[in-house]
């Protein structure tokens, strides 16, 4: 799998607290607040919250800005949202439940997106960045599973969400003060890898090789045309910065898209739920721990390589298992079917902006985004998606076919149908690139040139004596001057360019 240090330990498990607490949260809140209203009127509920949650992840860049001392910060986050929890198990007012449980969500938001840019941080150039996050989400669903097996429901369920509010908070502090320690190393030590899970040689390579083609490119190029340099790095900085944009944008879009097709059957578990028809926290659950596994190894195959690929092939399947929910096929099969899809699902959107997020302007911000675009998708997408499911089996097969339609569209736009290159083939292009950009024949001959300080005719000799192993003699001929003021001038030459020997001359003049 992957060795894992202090750092990325403490980066998986402050994302895996927080799968756990935000996740057992909402299924504790959605308790809470159905013995006091209807059902119907839980999904608006959590819609309500999921939205708080958005809000939440999004302001945590700016407010962990503004606030300077980010540890004080994140217990201040830990102490509210723990108090609104508590204030969920106690209270018998669904308005008073629903303000609680917002502030609770909007902290709980905050907190996930430190979790978050902590794991992109330690895992910054791994080749198990998916195995990572998989294997973070299948560590908050054992916990959830486990405590809804084992911790009776009420105050008892409450006090286990606090311990891991407070357990996430911890972490995500510890980690983000390893980050920075980390950061001001490899600032001291460039080209080392700061605290990530695999060794330095290998993790420098992965993410970033292709900026250091460009990399190595400027820097030949500077260094055999120094008038050139400044001005291509300028124009190659806008065209990438803009692509990693593009790429965000369209990466956003999917999200949504997908999102959407999970809002639809997360409702209905919502509704199934509240009703007491399935039970969530039950056996079914494993599948998404399952299935968060498996999506993180397959999508490391080969530096997720056909991570698109494996991805858009789950969006067929769960595009089916809606038909399938909604034609009457067993609910536990759907549940089964839905649930990994899920898994895949979040491990997909987790890794793909973890790997994003680096490359931006705000690398705080996107490192959660995948999550929070989930949730607002589910905040503003869930009345819809509740009278779709009720609308009957046409509207969904109409729906669910035009989702299709538009996330096939935002996977080509995200360029996740385009192979990446392997390690190997990026160093091929980056000789290619190298070998292109070295300066020319002319070029060096006329640097060596200038750097020894020739004379005009010290040149005619260096050039003559070089081009093959004619003897002294004739090269005087051809010259049209005496063997003597050959040699004499060939002395002067070894003297300036540091050399003994023709030989040694002729390869020093060929830059070899």
């Amino acid at each position: 799998m992957f060795s894992v240090d202090r750092q990325s330990f403490q980066s998986l498990s402050a994302l895996a607290l927080f799968t756990f607490t935000f996740l057992g949260s909402e299924f504790f809140f959605d308790s809470q607040i159905g013995l006091l209203i209807s059902a119907e009127g839980v999904v608006g509920a959590q819609a309500m919250i999921l939205g708080a949650s958005v809000v939440g992840f999004l302001a945590y860049a700016p407010i962990s800005k503004l606030a300077g001392g980010r540890r004080a910060l994140r217990a201040v986050e830990a102490v509210g949202a723990i108090a609104a929890l508590v204030t969920i198990a106690v209270m018998e007012s669904a308005l008073a439940m629903q303000i609680a449980g917002c502030i609770a969500f909007f902290l709980l938001g905050s907190l996930g997106a430190e979790a978050h840019w902590s794991m992109a941080r330690a895992f910054e150039g791994s080749p198990s960045l998916a195995k990572g996050a998989g294997a973070a989400y299948a560590a908050g669903i054992l916990l959830q599973f486990l405590s809804n097996q084992f911790v009776p429901a009420g105050i008892a369920d409450a006090a286990v969400l606090c311990v891991g509010v407070a357990a996430l908070a911890v972490f995500a502090a510890a980690g983000e003060r390893d980050g920075e320690s980390a950061g001001q190393k490899c600032d001291k030590t460039p080209g080392e890898h700061a605290g990530g899970p695999v060794a330095p040689e290998t993790s420098g390579r992965i993410i970033r090789q292709e900026q250091s083609i460009r990399a190595s490119l400027a820097a030949l190029t500077k260094k055999a045309r120094p008038e050139q340099a400044d001005a291509g790095s300028s124009r190659q900085a806008a065209p990438d910065s803009a692509k990693t944009a593009t790429c965000a944008v369209w990466l956003l879009a999917l999200v949504v898209l997908l999102a959407c097709m999970f809002s639809t059957l997360d409702n209905v578990v919502t509704l199934a739920n509240a009703q007491g028809s399935i039970s969530v926290e039950t056996w079914p659950r494993l599948f998404l721990a399952a299935s968060g596994l498996a999506a993180g190894v397959l999508f490391d195959i080969r530096e997720r390589r056909y991570m698109g690929f494996i991805m858009f092939a789950v969006t067929v399947l769960s595009t089916i298992s809606i038909l399938a929910i909604e034609a009457g096929a067993s609910p536990v099969i759907g549940l089964i079917v839905f649930y990994v899809s899920s898994g895949f699902f979040v491990t997909f959107f987790t890794t793909t902006f973890l790997q994003l997020a680096p490359r931006m302007r705000t690398p705080q911000l996107w490192a959660g985004m995948g999550r929070a675009a989930n949730n607002l998708c589910a905040f503003t997408v869930s009345g819809v998606s509740m009278m779709l499911t009720q609308s009957g089996i046409a509207a969904v097969m109409i729906a669910s076919l035009i989702l299709f339609v538009l996330v096939s569209v935002a996977f080509v736009g995200a360029g996740l149908f385009r192979l990446p290159s392997t390690v190997g083939e990026r160093e091929a292009i980056q000789a290619g690139l190298a070998a292109a950009a070295a300066p020319t024949l002319e070029e060096v001959q006329a640097e060596f040139i200038s750097r020894s300080g020739l004379t005009p005719r010290e040149e005619e000799v260096l050039r003559a004596v070089t081009a093959d192993e004619r003897p002294l003699k004739q090269v005087a001929d051809d010259l049209g001057i005496s063997l003597r003021m050959v040699q004499r001038h060939l002395t002067s030459i070894y003297s300036k360019t540091d050399t003994q020997t023709r030989a040694g001359l002729t390869r020093a003049f060929f830059g070899k």
